[in-house]
């Protein structure tokens, strides 16, 4: 019976933590955005970012393009880094 309320109890939290995120841009406030470009400027990973402000990683991802500063690796770039992984 715990085991059972228990387990019912994270499920409502999940739901409801689920339905609080933000799907646009225009629900993150400006401070958070500003949080994501730094971070992102720092060289540290989208994932990593989504996780530190507690995004979705294409949330993230707008708002870095919105912002004007995420521009995704070009083929050079990519190649650049498959040649370095495989060294």
């Amino acid at each position: 019976m715990i085991l059972y309320l228990w387990t019912h109890y994270r499920l409502h939290m999940l739901e409801g933590a689920a339905s609080n995120h933000p799907t646009s841009t225009k629900d993150i406030p400006e401070e958070k955005k500003i949080v994501v470009k730094n971070l992102f400027v720092s060289n540290i990973a989208e994932e990593f970012i989504a996780i530190q402000v507690d995004l979705e990683i294409p949330l993230v991802i707008r708002i870095l393009k919105e912002l004007d500063v995420y521009k995704g690796q070009t083929d050079d770039e990519k190649e650049v880094t498959l040649v370095n992984h495989r060294v």
